[in-house]
């Protein structure tokens, strides 16, 4: 896999590195960024390693998934396995309620096994010494059948706390009648998206190149990252956070000019009834979004074939290639778990096996898996696609997935910035105020959250 230079000043802890001893705990701190709050069970370099099970013992693994279609994805497992039964256990999805009953279970004692866990949530598990560090049951041993960036989602402190499942690399969905129509071409640069949106609402009463997601964190997150962005870092005990670097400042500033000029479609939130119309009739003309976004495109409006066009992110000129990320979630082991050993085997089967990631595709709609080989000869790889104007846009996506960058991380509170985001660009898109404000207050609140839970935290700009 080809790693893309990461930004000046900055070093992306590679695979490698990883592996080394020590370097981790370089590249993300100590302990103490992430301690300040009893652990329920106990840190995890203080609890004894669990050994294996028994040969000839037959255990049962609860997982906990929001996916309601992954008993049938276990049941390939369980065909195989039949001393290691897993049972999928259906919960809300994020932050609507699952999270909650995982840490709820942690209190309680009655934990799962696995359970599904989103990237951005991880460092928050881990503040409540919440999961297993599973380089300690061999999880390390597989790393190199995993893409990079995935892989390095889940590595902090000094150790590694899930087995990526699936992701989000951001991708450029556009209507390829309506911008023949229109006259444009696909944007190669965000200069050239910018003059292709003055163009769209000039040549057509009530079109728009694209909705803007107003107040939505994940997508301005994989936006600022694919600008270099770095949001959280953390070193020597010590969290910084830094909404204001350049990169982000440089998105927000370019997306305010084009709000403020009245060139995106603010009448229709993106999920909204209205959104999915203007889909439909080439009213609005994009989605900028991670690659699940296909299904939900085509479930939209499956009548319209060879309509669609996929490309990867427009790119700001000057700089090196990057592409963002948008969505993507690991199996962890819950903190007390009676048997990590045999969920990291299971955790590790399920996001390499061939058979296992296919029937996750259809069973249960996963976005870009977590190994390339894995997404080359997936049952979503089948040639050109003609409802994507014929296009075998998974060349597309793995071409984008060696251009995100891998030294990106989240906080340890992330749930409530993203809160603070949505809060402030809402409340500046009404008011009329800076974007760049929206940042700073969105930055000065996250700061204040880390604080509260006990945690060093300083400003990063």
């Amino acid at each position: 896999m080809k790693v893309p230079n990461p930004p000046s000043g900055r070093r992306a802890l590679t695979r490698r590195g990883l592996l080394r001893a020590g370097a981790a705990a370089t590249a993300f701190g100590s302990v103490a960024a992430l301690g300040g709050c009893a652990a329920t069970v106990g840190p995890t370099g203080s609890r004894p390693v669990i050994p294996p099970k028994d040969p000839n013992e037959n255990i049962a693994l609860d997982y906990w998934t929001w996916w309601p279609g992954f008993q049938t994805v276990a049941d390939i497992w369980n065909e195989e396995n039949p001393d290691i039964h897993v049972r999928a256990v259906t919960i809300p999805g994020g932050l609507d309620g699952g999270y909650a009953m995982m840490f709820n279970s942690l209190v309680a004692g009655n934990q799962p096994d696995l359970a599904q866990v989103e990237f951005f949530q991880i460092p928050s598990f881990l503040l409540e010494n919440g999961l297993e560090d599973l380089s300690r049951y061999g999880a390390l041993d597989h790393a190199d059948h995993y893409d990079e960036w995935q892989w390095m989602q889940a590595a902090y402190i000094d150790g590694h706390y899930g087995i990526p499942v699936d992701s989000g690399p951001m991708l450029f969905f556009h209507r390829a009648d309506k911008y023949e129509e229109w006259g444009i071409e696909t944007p190669a640069t965000w200069d050239e998206y910018a003059e292709a949106a003055r163009k769209v609402a000039a040549s057509e009463e009530g079109a728009a190149i694209e909705s803007f997601p107003v107040g939505d964190a994940d997508w301005l997150a994989g936006m600022c990252m694919q600008a270099g962005a770095q949001w959280f870092t953390s070193e020597g005990g010590e969290w910084s956070v830094d909404f204001m670097d350049d990169g982000s400042v440089k998105v927000v500033r370019f997306w305010e000019d084009l709000v403020r000029e009245g060139v995106l479609n603010l009448t229709h939130t993106v999920w909204s009834t209205g959104w999915f119309q203007g889909l439909q009739h080439g009213t609005i003309g994009t989605w900028t979004v991670g690659s699940w976004g296909d299904a939900i495109i085509q479930g939209n409006d499956p009548d319209n074939p060879g309509a669609w066009a996929v490309s990867g992110l427009p790119q700001w000129e000057g700089e090196p290639r990057r592409e963002g990320a948008w969505g993507g979630s690991a199996s962890v082991v819950l903190n007390g778990a009676p048997h990590p050993h045999e969920s990291v085997r299971f955790a590790n089967w399920l996001a390499t096996d061939q058979r296992a990631v296919d029937a996750m595709i259809t069973e249960c709609g996963i976005g870009w898996a977590a190994s390339q080989e894995v997404n080359e000869n997936s049952v979503r790889n089948q040639g050109p696609d003609p409802y994507f104007s014929e296009q075998n846009y998974t060349d597309i996506v793995a071409e984008a997935a060696e251009y995100i960058p891998t030294d990106w991380m989240w906080g340890p509170t992330l749930s409530a910035a993203k809160n603070h985001i949505g809060d402030a660009f809402r409340a500046a898109v009404t008011g009329g105020t800076s974007f760049v404000d929206a940042l700073a207050t969105a930055q000065a609140n996250t700061i204040g959250d880390i604080r509260a839970k006990g945690l060093s935290v300083r400003s990063g700009s």
